[in-house]
């Protein structure tokens, strides 16, 4: 009988399309900044939760994940569905991506290409590491798993694609720091510190420890640090000019993916597989 190790995309929320994966309420905190339009970044945090688990959401669901009063999302879902991105079902009342929406998916089909060429590698590493091999992007101040490739061993570690993960204490969130220039970094990592709720000291410290890591293995790791029993390493890859960076990492329970097995036996394949997809990305050393 298969026994099935659930994951968190919290450290104390169960994996399950929740509002937990609804885009963070955070404080508006950017009152000052006068070239911000909450208005604007209001209507997004409601088109970013719509995921593929659940496509169909109404004002009252909308207003729990985005931390708003209805009357405001009710006005948000209201000029969305003028403009298009939303689209309006009735009998309930209810909203899924309109066709403006869906218009902008060309966009991403740079990600989908992306993603052809590292599925393969990927499925490699799962079967090697006996865990999952999952492609990580940054979204705000999260990492978002993108795709996950499985083993087929009787112990898994199950994360629905769309969750979203810590940026700092995972190993995914570490490689994607090291791989951005120093500007970008600085945002990142007080982006991922408001998230996690640490100081600016433990965001520092955190980092400063990650570049000495990858300087000795030449990757990041997580061992228990994100989930009790949880262990990870991960690489950064440049995906093209036109792609912030992505992350790609090993994961499992420690029963079956313990560190020195991720370490010795996986760590050189990762770090093998990211020059390989790469170089099929034509992206230069």
């Amino acid at each position: 009988m298969e026994t099935t190790f659930t994951e968190h995309p919290d450290a104390t929320d169960a994996d399950i399309p929740s509002a937990a994966d609804a885009p963070p309420v955070r404080k508006d905190n950017r009152k000052e900044d006068r070239h911000f339009v909450t208005a604007l970044a209001r209507g997004l945090d409601v088109l970013a939760c719509f995921r593929a688990f659940d496509a169909e959401l109404g004002n009252a669901e909308l207003a729990q994940r985005c931390g708003l009063p209805k009357s405001t999302i009710s006005r948000l879902t209201h000029t969305l569905t003028e403009l298009g991105y939303l689209q309006a079902l009735t009998d309930p009342v209810r909203y899924r991506l309109g066709s403006s929406a869906l218009a902008l998916a060309p966009a991403g089909q740079q990600g989908a290409d992306v993603l052809a060429v590292a599925k393969p590698f990927m499925q490699e590493l799962a079967e090697l590491s006996q865990g999952v091999a999952s492609l990580i992007v940054r979204d705000r101040g999260r990492m978002l798993i993108y795709e996950n490739c499985q083993s087929e061993s009787y112990l898994t570690l199950r994360v629905p694609v769309g969750s979203r993960v810590s940026g700092l204490s995972t190993a995914a969130g570490r490689a994607y720091l090291l791989a951005l220039p120093p500007a970008e970094q600085r945002q990142a990592l007080t982006a991922f510190r408001a998230d996690d709720k640490l100081s600016a000291a433990q965001a520092e410290g955190i980092l400063s420890s990650c570049r000495d890591e990858q300087r000795r293995l030449g990757c990041t790791t997580s061992f228990g640090e994100w989930l009790p029993d949880i262990n990870s390493i991960a690489l950064a890859f440049r995906p093209g000019s036109a792609l912030p960076p992505m992350t790609l990492s090993c994961s499992g329970p420690n029963a079956l993916v313990p560190p020195a097995h991720l370490l010795e036996k996986v760590r050189p394949q990762l770090q093998h597989h990211i020059r390989r997809i790469e170089a099929a990305l034509g992206v230069g050393a």
